[in-house]
């Protein structure tokens, strides 16, 4: 009787265990081992049969470390693209299938994490999951969990790609999905860099359809594409300037731009943020967030082979050879440089995708 009792209890033990495996199981999960060590493998679970291309940010509990990310030897045997980013002790990773999907299987070794002073570290969870699925609906996860053998988190509900933060630096392949916008040819000069800006969800479109390449970019959206590309971040209060009233789209990110010497305003005090930016405005924000993120600013290019290089302002010249210099900005034509014209939607774009691809990702 006592032995039947025993059984009848080693098999309810085992029941529940195997019920609360399977709770754990539902939803993506990140494994890894739960031991400090200098290098932590990872993978990832519960991937829908269908995803194409992830992003994922790992918390680390290990501080002033810089880690490198080696992609499992998997991912490009099968054409899959993986890179990453890292912002403190957290790494964002970005995995794109090429061709085809991540995982039919639903369950993706992404790859080997390793402290490059050799301090020992655990991987203690991850956030940010965003998934795009290969019929080109992108489905933004945001699951928040513990890494080990399951990790819990509530899903978001969908949105658009153009509603994506990334943390800036290091974005995924611009090769995602298709573009949904009718004004953007495959074959424009601008093309690639629209979809590459978009998928990462600096530039959206200006309705589900439409990009409008050609209409001109205000002061006000380039900073909050700067401010995007930061990953958003808190900010303390409101900016300084007269004509950006709290509550308004731009305010956190002229606030945050502001604060951190990205913008300077008019000499009358004002941002004016519905002016259109022209490019050398554009060339100045961009050369004051590039000292601010601390990457090369050294690049300098003359401008005497332009007939216009007079008619940079003399704010923006030490800026303007630096992102000619850079590759950054070419000119209008073989002589001339525009520095006072217009920049549309297109050209901050191709801009854009050039500062991430050369700068943040050398």
């Amino acid at each position: 009787m006592k032995r039947t009792i025993l059984s009848l209890f080693s098999a309810l033990v085992l029941a529940v265990g195997l019920l609360c495996t399977t709770a754990a199981a539902a939803g993506p999960r990140l494994v890894t081992a739960q031991t400090a060590a200098p290098s932590q493998s990872v993978t990832l679970t519960g991937l829908s049969a269908d995803c194409q291309s992830l992003q994922v940010t790992l918390s680390l509990s290990g501080s002033g470390s810089t880690y490198t990310y080696e992609p499992d030897t998997g991912l490009n045997r099968n054409g899959i693209y993986a890179t990453s980013k890292q912002s403190g002790s957290q790494v964002t990773l970005y995995i794109t299938a090429k061709n085809g999907v991540l995982a039919a299987d639903g369950s993706l070794p992404l790859g080997t994490l390793t402290a490059a002073d050799g301090a020992s570290f655990t991987v203690t969870g991850f956030s940010g999951l965003q998934m795009a699925d290969s019929s080109s609906a992108n489905i933004p996860v945001e699951e928040t969990g513990n890494a080990g053998n399951s990790s819990g988190g509530s899903s978001g509900g969908s949105t658009n790609a153009g509603n994506n933060n990334t943390t800036g630096g290091n974005p995924p392949s611009p090769e995602l999905q298709p573009l949904p916008f009718t004004d953007v040819a495959d074959g424009a000069w601008y093309a690639e860099a629209v979809r590459y800006v978009y998928q990462l969800g600096l530039i959206t479109g200006t309705s589900d359809t439409s990009f409008s390449p050609d209409m001109t970019t205000s002061r006000a959206m380039l900073v909050t594409i700067l401010y995007r590309l930061e990953g958003s971040p808190a900010v303390s209060g409101p900016a300084a300037f007269p004509d950006v009233s709290s509550g308004q789209w731009y305010a956190d990110a002229v606030a945050w731009a502001s604060a951190n010497g990205v913008v300077t305003g008019y000499d009358n005090g004002s941002f004016g943020p519905n002016d259109t930016i022209t490019r050398e405005q554009m060339a100045a924000i961009f050369f004051r967030y590039a000292a601010y993120k601390g990457y090369d600013t050294a690049s300098r290019a003359t401008l005497n082979g332009y007939s216009d290089a007079g008619q940079v302002s003399p704010y923006a010249a030490e800026a303007m050879g630096w992102a000619v210099g850079s590759g950054l900005i070419t000119g209008t034509s073989d002589i001339t440089l525009s520095p006072s014209g217009s920049a549309t939607r297109a050209q901050a774009a191709v801009i854009l995708t050039r500062f991430c691809q050369t700068l943040t990702n050398p």
